[in-house]
């Protein structure tokens, strides 16, 4: 069942966003003193007297965007109001009614749409007294709120709660099967397979914006999907630019933090490579911070269809060759440039041709899978031995490991603890091969797993060292 829409619009700067953020209490959208920030619709689940409505953000109203962005913001803003049930139209109070206003107002009445007028940054009963001249928009007098200290901020659940049948709203708010964020360099494609997604499950084509425009996304965006009983919830985010490129940009350094605060939230991460480029530095250092986060990683291989002409031009192959060999190749290729990810499975796709993006979701959520297994310690301790038996750890002198046992103490990722007698016997090379052969002989092989070998004081009666 689909949340019922409650849209926010207005001109830049009068305080959509900080809206938003107040009314959830989280910081969803970023917030900046400058116009132009949110260029997607950016939205949020509602909770209002146990029934739950969706919150829509909007980029600003006539805005124009020096990337030359301003229609592809327009449409996004036409597209949330016109599947908005209520339309939250937000002025500032301090500036007063303004042509830009009153062009939105009579849009909206022209439209039929059922529309609350918001009175933003009226941070004092004494804001109150210019709330009167806003009724020449059309909508009636404003609610006065301040979005930044919550005043009367009441008062607008209280209007939605009139404005909205929340009998039509769902009680229960599904749990995502599975929550995907999806990073990668700048113009790699993320939000071209968003859109993919999007029409595999809900049928929309502009669900956020693409351009051949570097940066366009500047958020990171929960995108939520409901088809035939399964919630999926997509993570797009910003395009990851060279470190010296980005510090000097507060909010493209902002943005590139909340992408890394996505990947840790993410139960599974698609990592975009540009097929038709080398892999960059960005590349590389996202895939070592999801490998650092013990993230399960599905490495997507976009724009396949270009890269591979242009390799079979640039050396004058005849396009019979298969496409299996090519990917053969490609996989060695990132196995040498992202050293550490080399047990993510790879996927080739054209994004913008929804091309083997069910293939991707496919291998998420087996990833996915794979990394939620928890093993008894009976099965376990076997495949430990098994493998101290083949090769024991080079330990100085000669002293031996013994191995009382192991144990998996949690799931995402798959943790498994090894209580030795000694664990600086157990060096970093040797977790290595431990960590590669329980990828052969258990069920995590394309996922990382987290080794943590600890001393176990004495022997235990049920002690058992390997052989």
């Amino acid at each position: 069942m689909k949340l019922p829409a409650i849209a926010i619009v207005g001109r830049p700067n009068v305080g959509k966003s900080s809206l938003l953020n107040a009314l959830v209490g989280k910081q969803i959208s970023i917030v900046e003193d400058i116009p132009g920030v949110t260029r997607d619709r950016v939205a949020a689940p509602l909770q209002i007297d146990g029934r739950w409505v969706e919150l829509v953000d909007t980029g600003g109203y006539g805005f124009v965007d020096v990337a030359e962005l301003s229609d592809h913001i327009q449409h996004q803003i036409d597209l949330a109001m016109s599947r908005a049930q209520l339309v939250l139209l937000v002025v500032d109070c301090q500036a007063g009614p303004t042509p830009a206003d009153a062009q939105i107002a009579a849009l909206l009445r022209r439209r039929g749409i059922k529309t609350l007028l918001i009175a933003n940054k009226a941070d004092s009963p004494r804001a109150d007294l210019g709330l009167a001249e806003f009724a020449r928009l059309g909508l009636g007098t404003p609610i006065g709120v301040s979005a930044t200290t919550g005043r009367d901020l009441d008062r607008v659940l209280d209007a939605i709660r009139s404005g909205v049948d929340l009998s039509q709203a769902p009680a229960r708010l599904p749990e995502p099967e599975m929550l995907l964020a999806i990073v990668g360099k700048r113009n790699a494609g993320k939000s071209t397979l968003v859109n993919a997604i999007a029409r595999l499950y809900e049928g929309e084509e502009d669900r956020v914006i693409v351009s051949e425009v570097p940066g366009t996304t500047r958020d990171s965006i929960d995108v939520r999907f409901e088809k035939d009983g399964r919630t999926l919830v997509v993570i797009d985010t910003a395009g990851v630019r060279k470190k010296r490129q980005m510090v000097t940009h507060d909010l493209e350094f902002y943005s590139f933090h909340r992408a890394q605060r996505s990947i840790r939230r993410a139960d599974v991460v698609l990592l975009l490579l540009d097929a038709s480029e080398p892999a960059s530095d960005p590349d590389r250092k996202l895939a070592h911070y999801v490998a650092q986060q013990y993230k399960p990683v599905v490495i997507v291989v976009n724009k396949w269809d270009l890269a591979r002409d242009i390799i079979r031009q640039k050396r004058d192959l005849d396009a019979g060759v298969e496409d299996t060999r090519l990917m053969s190749e490609y996989r060695q290729y990132v196995d040498e440039d992202i050293k550490h990810l080399t047990y993510a499975p790879l996927a080739f796709t054209t994004a913008t041709d929804s091309r083997n993006v069910q293939v991707v979701l496919d291998l998420a959520r087996k990833l996915f899978k794979q990394a939620s297994t928890r093993l008894t310690t009976g099965p376990l301790n076997q495949a430990v031995a098994h493998i101290m038996a083949q090769r024991q750890p080079s330990t100085p002198g000669g002293r031996r490991v013994r191995v009382y046992y192991a144990t998996q103490v949690a799931t995402n990722p798959p943790t498994i603890v090894l209580f030795v007698n000694n664990p600086k016997l157990v060096d970093e090379n040797y977790q290595r091969f431990l960590i590669n052969r329980f990828r052969q002989v258990l069920p995590f092989g394309e996922v990382p797993i987290r080794l943590i070998v600890r001393q176990r004081e004495g022997r235990p009666k049920s002690a058992r060292s390997s052989r």
